[in-house]
């Protein structure tokens, strides 16, 4: 089976951006990467569909098996397509497809196992389950007692359970059917033609389609969406003398040999770090004291911690620009104290 990840929208929920599924996440890595991070699969299987103005201007299709880090099957379009629908479509006669695929959106991410199924299905999550989902940017179903999807209808909230964006089909063919009877009367209908709709003519025409139940759902289906997962982490830097251990001296007690951890705040950066913060640790010390340091930060359970050294014992101004794919201020600073009562708080702001 094949993984087949559709880029080629517009972004117009991402202005003045580039193509949201290249944006930078907190790791580095393309939203594209995490968007399907939570699949088991093999590289071979997985097919990107772009734009040729994107190739160009990006280098897109090098990006991405950079990202990878190895080689994607990638299909170029020559020109924007009507809806994703067609962008499958038209990828599927480019491939010439003969094996099942799965259609996964390029702007959210869930864990699902055991993907190539006998009958068709599509990926949902509950309502109930999320706090901040929009509910009129949803398509929805509704199931019998089999799980066997009866009527699917798109941004009307018919049922808790709606779909988060992964449409598996048995038969690239039968899609391609669907989408050619339908895309007849495209040009009269005052929407896009939604993959949605290839489902419900499926479902009317008697094809079993399931509903599947995913885990972890994560969605950034517009900017606001994007720039909650980016403030949900933060890098710290902090300063390993003062603040991580006590402050030393290469030449004087208490030397850089004898200063001991306050606990707090290795408590605290050890939390920060299982929320998925990242820590980087600046220091006064000369690098000589690297092989030193990493015994000290291994007795406290940061030892693979990055540690940039001989930063000076001078006073420390975090400098970086702006950018519109951030949505706070590129740098922040503040002055803690390691014992001060509300250091959990403040250290992630």
């Amino acid at each position: 089976m094949k993984i087949l990840v559709p880029c080629c929208g517009s972004s117009t929920r991402y202005p003045n951006q580039a193509p949201k599924w290249m944006l930078p996440a907190p790791d580095g890595q393309p939203m594209l990467t995490m968007a399907v991070s939570g699949f088991e699969f093999d590289l071979d299987q997985l097919v990107v569909v772009i734009l040729r103005e994107h190739d160009r201007k990006y280098d897109a299709g090098r990006g991405i098996n950079d990202a990878f880090g190895g080689e994607v099957e990638i299909v170029v379009l020559d020109e924007p397509t009507a809806s994703q629908a067609e962008t499958v479509a038209r990828a599927l006669q480019a491939l010439e497809l003969d094996e099942p695929f799965l259609v996964k959106d390029s702007d959210n991410r869930f864990t699902l196992s055991d993907l190539d199924q006998d009958e068709c299905y599509v990926s949902v999550d509950s309502l109930n389950n999320h706090d901040l989902i929009n509910p009129r940017n949803k398509s929805y179903v509704q199931v019998d007692h089999n799980g066997i999807i009866t009527n699917i209808r798109e941004k009307e909230v018919i049922s808790d359970l709606f779909s988060v964006g992964g449409y598996f089909f048995t038969e690239p063919e039968r899609f391609l059917d669907a989408y050619e009877r339908l895309s007849v009367h495209d040009n009269s209908w005052d929407r896009e033609l939604y993959i949605s709709d290839i489902i419900a003519t499926m479902v009317l025409e008697g094809t079993p389609v399931l509903a599947r139940r995913v885990e972890r759902y994560q969605d950034w289906g517009t900017v606001n969406e994007w720039h909650r997962t980016l403030l949900a982490s933060r890098t710290l830097f902090a300063s390993l003398d003062g603040f991580v251990f006590e402050r030393g001296s290469e030449h004087f007690s208490p030397r850089f040999s004898e200063v001991t951890p306050n606990k707090e705040v290795v408590d605290e950066l050890l939390r920060a770090r299982e929320k998925g913060h990242s820590v980087i640790l600046l220091s006064i010390r000369p690098h000589v004291l690297a092989d030193l340091t990493k015994a000290q930060l291994d007795r406290v359970g940061l030892g693979d911690l990055p540690v940039v050294y001989d930063c000076g014992s001078t006073a420390w101004r975090l400098v970086a620009s702006p950018h519109s794919r951030l949505p706070v201020s590129a740098a922040e600073a503040v002055e803690l104290e390691p014992d001060d009562p509300n250091l959990a708080e403040k250290l992630l702001g």
